[in-house]
């Protein structure tokens, strides 16, 4: 067996690193205040990524992206994680692959290009679960071919820039879910903050060419490309972790309580090793699942990848808490505050609802489930 990662996966970490360092780290704190970074810093890291090499490296060769494999992908994830500035790099949700006809064009092709971003408009004010979205696609008149009426609230994340376009999930026909591609400035929507980004769709009109994919199908859009998307996603998170820990430490060291720095302190050592030996445990889970993928074992891969999702996920949670009670509440001002660090990056309820179909998965094929009969 051979754990060592090769010269040019190094070499790949190494330019990464400096790259987080250099050019992303300093950008926190104003992107911490502000909540976005201005168009001339985004366009700059645009540039220090495409100069690297990197852009589009992620996305599988068959869609027009670099095809890297999966283990070097995990390694620019994690490096990536270790910033919460949205580095882009040219990878796009599974559910694009799904573009058909004019969609490829209009859509996919742009945003692998970089031209235009996603916006992914799945949960809804105060729930990420399917069962309580209200979001509704209604035909209008004249049968399916002439389109949809859609109406309701989408939590989005992110301000959308004028060339964005939504992914937009609605319930419709029979409780079925279909996704559809609207653009940004279609007549309908409107984009409103109140601590979070809200996406207003008032009859919003949209013809059968902005289904993606087959309608009621949205739930089983990307299903094949999803477990590289997962294991990914647990290498961002280890990227995370990795940077929470650090923030830790850092602040063990030099905060002083009583007359002692805090890292003198039993409880928090107990905190700091906690925290390093999960991380270190879900860095191996996540290398060992990437390096199956890459091998072809496809039969190991879905299940290894919600491994991925289950045990990163809750690594993140226990590391918030630990991170959080370290710090004992909100950090100094000159500091960044783990827990709204975190909600920056990953909404809690998600990371719920990633849980529950993690373990869900996993249960299913330990359990056999599927030979019994029973739900997956």
């Amino acid at each position: 067996m051979d754990f060592e990662f090769s010269s040019d996966t190094l070499m790949l970490r190494d330019m990464l690193r400096r790259f987080v360092q250099k050019e992303a780290r300093p950008l926190e704190m104003k992107y911490f205040t502000a909540g976005v970074l201005a168009p001339e810093e985004k366009a700059r890291l645009h540039r220090s990524i495409e100069q690297m090499g990197l852009w589009g490296l992620t996305a599988p060769e068959q869609f027009g992206g670099g095809g890297l494999d999966l283990v070097n992908c995990c390694v620019i994830q994690e490096e990536l994680g270790q910033t919460f500035i949205p580095v882009e790099i040219g990878e796009v949700t599974p559910l694009l692959f799904s573009c058909t006809g004019e969609q490829v064009s209009g859509y996919l092709e742009p945003a692998l290009a970089g031209e235009r971003r996603a916006i992914l408009a799945a949960r809804e004010p105060g729930s990420c679960r399917p069962d309580n979205w209200t979001t509704h696609a209604s035909v209008v008149e004249g049968g399916p071919s002439s389109g949809f009426r859609l109406n309701g609230n989408k939590v989005i994340g992110v301000q959308p820039d004028p060339a964005d376009f939504f992914i937009v999930i609605a319930n419709g026909h029979e409780q079925r879910f279909t996704a559809f591609l609207i653009d940004g400035d279609h007549p309908g929507l409107e984009v409103s903050a109140n601590g979070e980004f809200t996406l207003a769709l008032r009859d919003c009109e949209v013809g059968k060419e902005a289904v993606l994919g087959e309608p009621g199908g949205a739930f089983g859009l990307g299903v094949q490309e999803a477990p590289r998307a997962w294991i990914q996603t647990g290498a961002r998170t280890v990227g995370i972790v990795q940077r929470l820990m650090e923030m830790a430490v850092e602040y063990a060291r030099d905060w002083e309580s009583l007359g002692a720095p805090l890292a003198i302190r039993p409880a928090i050592q107990r905190m700091i090793a906690e925290i390093s030996v999960e991380l270190e445990s879900s860095r191996w889970l996540v290398y060992h699942a990437a390096w199956l993928a890459d091998k072809g074992e496809t039969d190991e891969t879905r299940f290894q990848a919600a491994q991925v999702r289950l045990a990163t996920a809750e690594m993140l949670k226990r590391a918030v808490d630990r991170v959080t009670m370290i710090y004992a509440g909100p950090g100094p001002s000159t500091q960044i505050e783990p827990q709204r660090l975190i909600r920056s990056v990953v909404p809690m309820d998600a990371l719920e609802l990633t849980l529950e179909n993690a373990r869900a998965a996993i249960s299913t094929q330990v359990l056999g489930l599927q030979n019994l009969g029973g739900d997956s």
